[in-house]
């Protein structure tokens, strides 16, 4: 059974001090990357998105929240974390779910790729390139295994 990304998101050292913990670290890291996966933008949008969603985001994952927290706390909590730890949180969710067995689906090992052009990226007065950026998805466990951000041509990316 994979661990919850809840639970996983617990593992992470806090970068707040004692005083500074009105909330508890985990759900503020969850329900804020369900805000970033449904299109929020900006820490306001996020405080926004928790609001408007805590009654039912507190019943699905089994939290007390009381409030959302404010805006600059997400925006203290994120600037303060660990890369490398959040990258590690990330692996092992994604290496549970390729583990988890996907229920009546029979699929043989496939691999997605998708390339795509950054709207708006070129910049010709700057002498620069258009972006592009290369996705890979693990098709049968629907896990994304990498994506390439280059600004040379797709078939010049590393």
């Amino acid at each position: 059974m994979p661990s919850t990304l809840l639970s996983l998101f617990s593992e992470i050292s806090d970068p707040r001090r004692g005083q500074g913990k009105m909330f508890l670290l985990a759900p503020i890291l969850l329900f804020t990357v369900l805000a970033m996966l449904a299109g929020v933008r900006s820490y306001r949008q996020v405080h926004s998105f928790i609001r408007t969603r805590l009654d039912r985001l507190n019943d699905a994952f089994g939290v007390s929240l009381r409030r959302a927290s404010a805006y600059s706390s997400v925006r203290f909590i994120l600037q303060g974390l660990d890369a490398d730890e959040m990258e590690r949180v990330f692996r092992a969710h994604a290496a549970g779910l390729a583990e988890a067995p996907v229920d009546s689906v029979s699929m043989l090992p496939a691999v997605a790729i998708d390339g795509k052009t950054l709207r708006g990226s070129f910049d010709a007065f700057h002498d620069r390139k258009a972006a592009h950026v290369l996705s890979a998805l693990a098709a049968d466990s629907q896990i994304i295994l990498d994506a390439l951000h280059c600004q040379k041509h797709i078939r010049d990316c590393p």
